[in-house]
């Protein structure tokens, strides 16, 4: 009889723990308790849960597309990787310039390109590269618009425009694409 007792303790404690709701989740931490606790961890999910219930949720879901994208890339999962930055697009432009969000994209498409050109794979590295802006340059502004930075009269550059003389500094170079197909003739020059 004691025995019994004894195994329907047993299954009513692992019941009684076992049982939870999402509420209990946020509560329980699970290893982290914070969204930086979260990203050091790798927990994801977690962290944007995290996220959706504090004030800055904007800030954080940056850090947390920068943070997820960077490892999904690393482990080489690039589609996953843009599809992590995709989905953060909607972040308003006082929390991620347009101009960094764009140029972190590259970033990942740039680390496909070269994960693929490394594995002989160019075919892919191509198909990558099409995924990359053909108007913007790699710091993400449009070729020939603004980059909002100012050149004085002495060429010293400024942040904003400080005194009514200076000239806006226009969006140079290449494009996104242009700058990722010339690396992967580069790659493919280099093996003939």
């Amino acid at each position: 009889m004691a025995n019994s007792k004894y195994n329907l303790l047993v299954i009513l404690i692992l019941l009684l723990s076992s049982c939870s709701n999402s509420e209990d989740d946020l509560n329980d931490n699970g290893g982290c308790s914070t969204v930086e606790g979260c990203l050091s961890n790798y927990d994801f999910e977690r962290a944007r849960k995290i996220a959706g219930k504090g004030y800055n949720t904007e800030n954080d879901l940056k850090d947390i597309t920068i943070a997820e994208s960077k490892y999904w890339a690393d482990k080489g999962e690039i589609d996953r990787a843009l599809s992590v930055v995709d989905e953060s697009w909607g972040i308003n432009d006082y929390v991620w310039e347009e101009s960094d969000w764009q140029a972190w994209r590259y970033n990942i498409i740039d680390k496909g390109v070269t994960i693929c050109c490394e594995k002989g794979d160019y075919r892919q590295a191509k198909i990558y590269a099409l995924k990359a802006s053909n108007e913007l340059n790699v710091d993400g502004f449009k070729i020939g618009s603004g980059t909002g930075r100012y050149l004085d009269d002495k060429g010293i550059e400024y942040e904003s425009k400080v005194y009514s003389n200076m000239t806006e500094i226009k969006a140079k170079g290449s494009t996104m694409r242009e700058s990722l197909l010339k690396k992967i003739n580069q790659y493919e020059e280099l093996v003939k």
